[in-house]
């Protein structure tokens, strides 16, 4: 626990500090014993395979990461290499010794650097004068892990209770942890982050006044972190420059200052400037924006902290074509649109944008994308919407949107006239909440070869349901509200980390309460709920082998006066629907559903995925190759009319094979799947052991897409 004191030292149960003379201590602990058998001297060896014997915390592929010794590529590899191209194929791998022994060297220091301080590395090397091949075994004998006993911290004295609660709370290493020299690394830039953003901005970690023994009685670690706190500063006058040589005289200094988390005057913290950096760079009306501050030295008595802002401002006025690639409703869409922004729209660095723009599924329907009679699934929208980056605080943030749309799937087409509200909170450095407000009124003309079984009475309901939406305009009001929390390392391809989703959606509680003033007003009562996980991992610490998992899980139903009235369907957008690039992808996009016709979509879904993503290149460093990943998949997951329908038989399975190529807006996508099982396929035809590889297994589904499929 942590002991506040004024003596200059003060102790937390836990730990983190790096450790090089372990390494040399290790050295002496473990002494070299390979087993060769005999080389014949000045020829070369090429290395067959490469094993590790022994190896139980650590993985093969997270070991060969450490060592530059490599395998020899198969035949393929060296095809390309020999006859096509360098830069496709990889060369024969030959024994070095002395690089291999360095290997070794690097296996015990990164064993030592996660707490195996007394581990044992030996090699035994077989090698055939015949074929001139060697092969490798790394024998490794990992002995105790030694733990963190204690974490003493020197020299953080009559600071803010804050203070010693945040370094409580967010220790990254526990007593008892295992010793592990990164994390150790960390928790050092961790302290002095929350120092220097306690006020303490010339704090420092004193490196000669810490130590780190290793107590041979326990074989665990103690350790001592040391700090130089220096003085309490606060911020200090605040200074905007401007980049561009003709200033944006409607980019005044208050539009700067309200995107700060801080003011003169406040105690300075390092975390609220980079925070405020980060707010000048989303808030859209800026290239870039950058804070400087200047920190008096020990020397200056001052105990002020000067800030520079620098932006860039964007155009004011800009016109642009757009090109547009997404999977909307788990499917590949092209689309086009010309796109208007005014940036700093009536000052308060608000954004007014208007698009119009195009985009189908069916390339192939061209030029009849709206016909009522077609299978074209394509939208055209007209959209002005509003940004505004400031409401109370600038952590909230609202938008207006008004869009005309044009809507037309394979069952029916709908022309809407949609008002959404918007506000979005920054709850917390990794939470976020949005709150959105939509108003639509929906016209719907079904299609008349609508297709299914006339004899099935799920489908009849359906039908029956959109028959009754095409006699009138319905009038939605939705209500849902979003919470994520988001601590994932990356955008566009996470390694690491998690996203947890819920979203809550009400409809008809205003059109309920204008019931009197409008009878005739036609619209649905329901709520939904949706929970979406997502969870990523990196097996191999560098970001080469990815394991994703995803579980999504949603519930709707009708309730107050339209759970009993037949006439009342939950409208088609806000239905679940299955099968697709973003859902069980041995289906195409809504054409997966355990009861009823799936372009109907259904009441309740749940789906799940374990995607495998692997760096096929990394080792070449190759500007094209290393951004290549090959990824193979798992889906299950359907959806139901009604929740009463749920069987876990109805969860189908698919699995497949996927690509993906790196580019600076998130990866290319191409994925293949197959159905492993097929619920709605005749009893003895389900599994895919029970069919046809050729012709009734394949082809599968093709899928196209931008960024990861979760």
């Amino acid at each position: 626990m942590l002991q506040k004191t004024r003596s200059p030292i003060f102790t937390l149960q836990c730990a983190r500090l790096t450790l090089a003379a372990w390494t040399a201590v290790a050295l002496l602990l473990s002494a070299r014993s390979d087993a060769f058998s005999q080389p014949s001297e000045g020829k070369q060896y090429e290395i067959v395979s490469i094993e590790f014997e022994g190896n139980h915390e650590f993985g093969h592929s997270e070991l060969m990461a450490q060592i530059s010794t490599k395998q020899t590529p198969g035949f393929f590899d060296k095809f390309l290499y020999k006859r096509i191209s360098e830069r496709l194929g990889r060369k024969d791998e030959h024994l070095d010794l002395v690089v291999f022994e360095k290997d070794i060297q690097n296996l015990r220091e990164y064993y030592v650097d996660h707490g195996y301080i007394d581990v044992r590395i030996d090699s035994s090397l077989v090698f055939s004068d015949e074929n001139s091949h060697v092969d490798i075994t790394i024998i490794i004998d990992e002995g105790y892990r030694s733990i963190v006993d204690t974490l003493a911290y020197r020299g953080i004295v009559d600071v803010p209770e804050f203070v010693y609660d945040e370094i409580r709370q967010g220790a990254k290493i526990q007593q008892g942890d295992p010793f592990n020299r990164s994390l150790m690394e960390e928790e050092v830039g961790r302290v002095r982050l929350i120092l220097w953003s306690a006020g303490y901005a010339n704090a420092g970690y004193v490196k000669d006044s810490s130590a780190a023994t290793y107590r041979t009685s326990t074989r665990n670690v103690s350790m001592v972190l040391s700090y130089n706190l220096g003085r309490r500063f606060f911020f200090g006058p605040i200074t905007i420059h401007n980049e561009l040589d003709s200033v944006r005289t409607d980019i005044t200094d208050d539009v700067v200052l309200n995107q700060l988390d801080y003011k003169p005057m406040d105690i300075y913290s390092e975390v609220n400037r980079r925070t405020s950096e980060r707010n000048l760079n989303r808030v859209g009306i800026f290239d870039q924006g950058h804070i400087d501050v200047t920190i008096p030295d020990n020397r200056d008595t001052s105990l002020v902290v000067k800030s520079l802002v620098t932006v860039r401002p964007k155009d004011k006025h800009e016109l642009a074509p757009e090109l547009g690639l997404s999977d909307e409703n788990n499917a590949f869409n092209l689309g086009i649109g010309l796109g208007y922004t005014s940036r700093n729209f009536f000052g308060g660095a608000r954004i007014f944008s208007t698009h119009l723009r195009f985009r189908t599924q069916t390339i192939g329907q061209f030029p009849n994308y709206f016909g009522v009679n077609t299978d074209a699934v394509a939208t055209a929208e007209l959209t002005f919407e509003v940004m505004q980056p400031y409401i109370f605080s600038n952590k909230i943030k609202g938008s207006w949107a008004f869009s005309l749309i044009r809507d037309k799937q394979v069952l029916w087409r709908q022309d809407i006239i949609r008002n959404r509200f918007g506000f979005t909170d920054r709850f917390a450095e990794f939470t976020t909440g949005l709150l959105d407000w939509t108003l639509e009124r929906v016209s719907l003309i079904k299609n008349p070869e609508v297709r299914g079984d006339p004899n099935d009475p799920e489908f009849q309901k359906q039908v029956n349901q959109l028959t009754e939406l095409e006699k009138s305009t319905q009038f939605n009001s939705i209500l849902s509200f979003t919470i994520q929390r988001d601590k994932s390392n990356d955008l566009f391809s996470p390694s690491e980390g998690f996203i947890h989703t819920a979203t809550f959606e009400e409809s008809g509680i205003l059109p309920y309460l204008l019931k009197n003033a409008q009878p005739d007003l036609p619209f649905t009562q329901f709520y939904r709920v949706i929970l979406l996980e997502r969870w990523y991992f990196d097996l191999s610490a560098h970001r080469f082998s990815v394991l994703g998992l995803k579980l999504k899980a949603g519930f709707e139903e009708k309730y107050g006066e339209s759970r009993s009235d037949t006439t009342r369907a939950i409208p088609t957008l806000h239905r679940f629907y299955a099968g697709g690039a973003g859902s069980v992808r041995g289906w195409e996009s809504q054409r997966l559903g355990a009861t009823g016709d799936p372009l109907f979509g259904g009441n309740l879904a749940f789906e799940g995925s374990v995607e495998l993503r692997h760096n096929l290149f990394h080792s070449l460093k190759d500007d094209f190759l290393d951004k290549v990943w090959i990824v193979t998949f798992v889906d299950f997951g359907n959806v139901w009319g009604e929740a009463k329908d749920f069987e876990f038989s109805d969860i189908a399975v698919a699995a497949g094979l996927g690509f993906r190529y790196d580019t600076i807006f998130g990866p290319f996508r191409i994925d293949y799947g197959f159905r492993v099982f097929d619920p709605a396929a005749r009893v003895g035809k389900q599994w895919i052991t029970q069919r046809k590889f050729f012709g009734e297994t394949l082809p599968g589904a093709l899928h196209f897409g931008i960024g990861q499929a979760f």
